[in-house]
């Protein structure tokens, strides 16, 4: 995992986030880029104002799902069950049939 420490983003640069530990960083005004890679880690970081999300690739599918997920009959309560405070999921393959 690739490491940036002390680092100041801002002035709108997009910051690629996948497979990437920020510790001690300063983001503000800047575009976080995930693309559904290893997850991004954030340690004592600091997020001001206009710091947005973009979501790439698999993870701008995932995120076009769920949406379509959420506004399908009943998808609301789905959605609000998988996004329960403390509730994570592995990633696990199915035990075979």
């Amino acid at each position: 995992m690739e490491q940036v420490t002390g680092r100041e983003f801002s002035g709108g640069a997009m910051v690629e986030t996948d497979g990437t530990t920020f510790t001690d960083c300063g983001f503000e005004s800047a575009q976080l880029a995930y693309r559904g890679g290893e997850h991004p880690l954030f340690d004592s970081c600091r997020f001001g104002p206009g710091v947005t999300w973009r979501f790439l690739g698999p993870a701008l599918k995932t995120i076009q799902l769920l949406q379509r997920i959420r506004n399908a009959e009943g998808g609301e309560t789905f959605i609000a069950d998988i996004f329960q405070q403390g509730k994570f999921f592995a990633d696990e393959e199915p035990p075979a049939s």
